[in-house]
C-alpha cells in the first residue's frame, strides 16, 4: 500500500462492502484455505480501495491461479472468484464516491486443464474490471506480466502448492516493481519436511527458493520455524528493496503447529498498519474455526456430542501465549529504537508493527504506559489527545 495520501473520509469499511468468502462449512477439512481466503479478501479490499481512490489504475496479479480443488461449481471457494468479486465490488464502491479507477486482474496458470477452466470462468464472469489469463508458469510469464503492469501499482499474490516455481533469482524483477507490494504463501509445513533431506536436487531447489545457501543454518536452529521465516524475509527485503517485511501464521486445524505463513512485503508504513489490522480479525476467526474443527473431530472420534461453551470472540491459550511473547519482543524493540534517539510516531509505528501479533492498540498502550511512568515524553500530543498520532515525537527520558 503506497504512501501517497488517500481520502481519510472514504475508507473501504465505510462502504459496508459485504464479504464474499464462503462460510467455513464450505471449507470442511480445508480450514486453513478458508483462513487464507479470509485474509486475502480483506487485505485486497483495503489495498484496492486505497490505491483506486488515489490513482487511476490498480493491478492484481494472481501468480498461481488454479482453480485446483474447488468444491463449488461456481468456484466460489477459490481465490479467483474471491478476487474477482472483491475487485468488482471495490470498483463499484469507488464509482459511488465519484472515482472511476481502472482496476485490472492478471491470472497465471501452468496446468492446461486448470487454465481452460480459468479461461471459461473469466469469459463468463467479465464485469467492470479487465481480466487477463496467461498460460504457462509464473516464472516464464514474468516479462509479460511486467509489460501488462507497466508503471501501475501492482499487488502480487504468490500462492503456490509448495516452494518451487518462484525462485528468488527469477522473481527479482517482480519484487523490485514499483509501485507495488507482494504477498507470499510461505508453505512452512512442506518446507520443513525437506529441510533435513540430504539430496543434492532437493538442496538445489531450496537454494533457489531461499535465494541463498545460508538456509542450511536452519538445520541447527533451536526454532526452525522462526529461522526459516527470518531467512526468507531477509531475502525478500534485500532483493526487493522493501523496508518492511512481516508475516502472520496460519495453524493446522487440529494441532498447534504452523501450516503456512502469509508473508507480506511493502514499501508503505500504512501497508504494515493495515496488515496488522486484518491479522487481528483473522486471529479471532482462526481461533473460532479451529475450535469448531477440533470439537467436530472429537465428536467423530468418540461418538459423543459436545456443547459449544467457548466464549464468542475469545482468543485461544495458544494465541495468548504467542501474543505475550511477541509483546515482550515489541517492548525490547521499542526500547532499542528510543535508545537511538527521538523518533517520530509515524516512523516508529511500522517498525513495531512489523512484529506478528503486535497490534496498533498494543503500541498505544505501551507508549501511554511509558509516558505515565515518566520513561518517555510524547511531544505534540495535546492534553485532549487520547492516543499518539502522526507528527508526535517520542523521546526517552529514563531507562525502561
Amino acid at each position: 500500500m503506497e504512501q501517497r495520501s488517500v481520502c481519510a473520509a472514504c475508507p473501504s469499511r465505510r462502504l459496508n462492502l459485504e464479504d464474499t468468502t464462503k462460510p467455513p462449512a464450505y471449507y470442511k477439512g480445508k480450514e486453513q484455505t478458508y483462513l487464507k481466503h479470509f485474509f486475502l479478501e480483506r487485505y485486497l479490499e483495503a489495498v484496492a480501495f486505497h490505491i483506486g481512490y488515489a490513482h487511476e489504475e490498480f493491478v492484481y496479479v494472481d501468480c498461481f491461479s488454479g482453480p485446483w480443488q474447488a468444491d463449488d461449481e461456481a468456484l466460489a471457494d477459490t481465490s479467483i472468484r474471491i478476487a474477482l468479486d472483491k475487485l468488482n465490488y471495490v470498483r463499484d464502491g469507488l464509482a459511488k464516491q465519484g472515482r472511476y479507477a481502472n482496476i485490472r486482474a492478471i491470472f497465471v496458470e501452468k496446468n492446461p486443464a486448470a487454465y481452460r477452466t480459468l479461461q471459461a470462468m473469466l469469459d463468463q464472469y467479465r464485469r467492470a474490471i479487465r481480466t487477463t489469463a496467461l498460460p504457462g508458469t509464473f516464472e516464464d510469464n514474468i516479462n509479460t506480466i511486467l509489460q501488462e503492469t507497466g508503471k501501475t501499482f501492482a499487488f502480487f499474490f504468490i500462492d503456490p502448492r509448495g516452494w518451487s516455481g518462484f525462485a528468488m533469482e527469477n522473481i527479482a524483477k517482480v519484487l523490485r516493481h514499483q509501485p507495488g507490494e507482494v504477498m507470499v504463501n510461505f508453505m512452512y509445513d512442506f518446507i520443513n519436511r525437506f529441510i533435513n533431506y540430504p539430496d543434492a536436487a532437493n538442496e538445489h531447489s531450496l537454494d533457489r527458493f531461499f535465494g541463498t545457501p545460508t538456509w542450511r543454518d536452519i538445520r541447527k536452529a533451536g526454532d526452525r520455524e522462526a529461522a526459516s521465516l527470518e531467512c526468507y524475509q531477509a531475502q525478500l527485503r534485500s532483493v526487493g528493496g522493501y523496508p518492511f517485511v512481516t508475516s502472520t501464521r496460519i495453524l493446522k486445524p487440529l494441532s498447534d503447529r504452523a501450516y503456512f505463513h502469509i508473508v507480506y512485503a511493502t514499501r508503505s508504513p500504512k501497508g504494515i498498519v493495515e496488515f496488522r489490522r486484518i491479522e487481528k480479525q483473522t486471529v479471532n476467526e482462526q481461533d473460532s474455526v479451529r475450535a469448531a474443527a477440533q470439537r467436530e473431530h472429537r465428536q467423530t472420534r468418540t461418538g459423543q456430542g459436545e456443547l459449544d461453551l467457548a466464549p464468542a470472540g475469545g482468543i485461544s491459550r495458544t494465541t495468548q501465549d504467542e501474543r505475550a511473547r511477541r509483546l515482550r519482543e515489541a517492548e525490547v524493540r521499542l526500547d532499542r529504537i528510543l535508545q537511538e534517539g527521538p523518533v517520530r510516531y509515524e516512523h516508529l509505528q511500522p517498525r513495531i508493527l512489523e512484529l506478528p501479533l503486535v497490534w496498533n492498540s498494543d503500541l498505544t498502550s505501551m507508549l501511554l504506559a511509558a509516558r505515565s511512568s515518566g520513561a518517555i515524553t510524547i511531544d505534540g500530543m495535546g492534553p485532549r489527545d487520547r492516543t499518539p498520532k502522526k507528527g508526535c515525537t517520542i523521546r526517552l527520558t529514563a531507562a525502561f
